[in-house]
């Protein structure tokens, strides 16, 4: 049985497009009014507001409601998704020394870190949903809009995400989506990108880590990531120190890279003092009735 990639959900979501947003470029998601409740969007802007993180996607301005569409400001990310550099490598334009897997991989692993420490799950974890950007080759979690609050076994959304990137127990319909769903997402993400294959869903255990990856330092980590029995499974916070271990580095700091012709938002005293992830509607008289 294949595992479809593609997220579960009724309906479509909206479309992102690459635009100038206040002087820097910017991905902003559209999506059509009644596709999304109000109280998701709230969530959503929640979620950003509190998952702020150079590995995390961030979120440039106030969500606005515009010719029926809501409108979302996003950093743009000048590099390429996971998925290109691991299955599409003609496409690919990183070179992968091996420093660069492990900025890539304690990248990532330190975005996933945070979103947990702030009771966030991303819920969707999947190569698409990180890029790569290039020149820094910083990893960036992106795509937030199913990402859920979740502490004490009480989520504040329903469980949506991906198939392929789940772990038995939410195939199983045992548990929900936790923090460690995503660790486990996230492990057999790691063993992709290490061995540059896609891994059958069913078979993704300790013993195909092993087997795919070999006895390189990141193997005992992505074993505990992605333990079947969720009871013996790490958690990012469990596993991180031995991640940067494996990779021969400790905390990565990225430098400024220039954004194209355009500058960077927040280079003036007001943009800098407004906290973005406010809700409206444009004053368009159309919007009056939606």
């Amino acid at each position: 049985m294949a595992y479809p990639t593609g997220t579960i959900a009724k309906g479509g979501f909206g479309k992102v497009y690459r635009e100038n947003y206040n002087g820097t470029w910017a991905a902003i998601k559209k999506v059509p009014h009644y596709l999304i409740t109000r109280k998701d969007l709230e969530r959503e802007c929640e979620v950003y507001n509190k998952s702020s993180h150079p590995n995390i996607v961030r979120l440039l301005g106030d969500i606005t409601l515009t010719d029926g569409k809501w409108i979302i400001p996003l950093e743009f990310i000048h590099g390429e998704d996971l998925e290109t550099t691991i299955f599409k490598a003609a496409k690919s334009k990183l070179l992968l020394t091996p420093t660069t897997k492990a900025i890539i991989i304690v990248g990532m692993c330190d975005g996933l870190l945070h979103l947990h420490s702030k009771d966030i799950v991303h819920q969707d974890l999947k190569p698409e949903n990180i890029m790569v950007e290039h020149g820094t080759n910083r990893a960036v979690i992106i795509d937030l809009g199913l990402a859920k609050f979740f502490r004490y076994g009480l989520s504040s959304a329903v469980d949506m995400g991906n198939e392929a990137y789940s772990p038995p127990e939410v195939l199983q319909r045992k548990s929900p989506r936790n923090q460690l769903s995503d660790v486990w997402a996230m492990g057999k993400i790691i063993a992709e990108f290490l061995a540059r294959i896609r891994l059958h869903t069913p078979t993704v255990c300790p013993a195909k880590i092993r087997e795919v990856i070999g006895n390189q330092a990141y193997s005992s980590p992505v074993c505990r990531m992605v333990e079947q029995n969720p009871a013996r499974r790490t958690t990012m916070a469990g596993v991180i120190d031995e991640l940067r271990q494996a990779g021969g580095v400790g905390r990565i700091t990225y430098p400024n890279l220039p954004r194209d012709n355009l500058s960077v938002p927040g280079n003036n005293a007001a943009d800098r003092g407004r906290s973005p992830g406010r809700i409206g509607r444009s004053p368009s008289p159309r919007n009056r009735n939606l």
